[in-house]
């Protein structure tokens, strides 16, 4: 069974999946994680630093997740330490190519206030 919680910081959901996410719960995680997402947020990062265990079904959940969250124009990013076996299987299919993977929680959020700042407007301009 998984088990996903719910963190919040400035405009990004941090939604923390532990246990083990395989055919069984892969669309309900998704789901779970796509509903916590408000229009006003920026960002989800999807911490898998504490999940034992995925397979092709959760793999497949995750790239969902990113296609949904990039419709609304809001980025998906996961958090997993180096050396992981799970990091390795998103590795492996080539899902770095399409979402950002980070070792930290921090580095993740730097990222997300980092493209924040890129994309909201300065502020008006004055005609002279």
């Amino acid at each position: 069974m998984a088990d996903v919680r719910f963190e919040r910081e400035d405009e990004t959901v941090i939604a923390v999946v532990t246990g083990e996410v395989d055919m069984s719960n892969a669309a309900t995680v998704r789901q779970q994680i796509a509903e916590s997402v408000t229009p006003d947020d920026d960002a989800v990062i999807v911490d898998l630093s504490e999940l034992s265990f995925i397979d092709s079904a959760g793999l497949h959940s995750l790239i969902e997740l990113g296609t949904v969250l990039d419709e609304r124009r809001q980025k998906l990013l996961l958090c997993l330490p180096p050396g992981s076996t799970i990091r390795r299987a998103i590795e492996i299919i080539g899902l770095p190519h399409a979402v950002s993977v980070y070792s930290e929680r921090s580095e993740a959020m730097e990222a997300v206030r980092a493209s924040a700042m890129e994309s909201r407007p300065i502020g008006p301009t004055e005609n002279a």
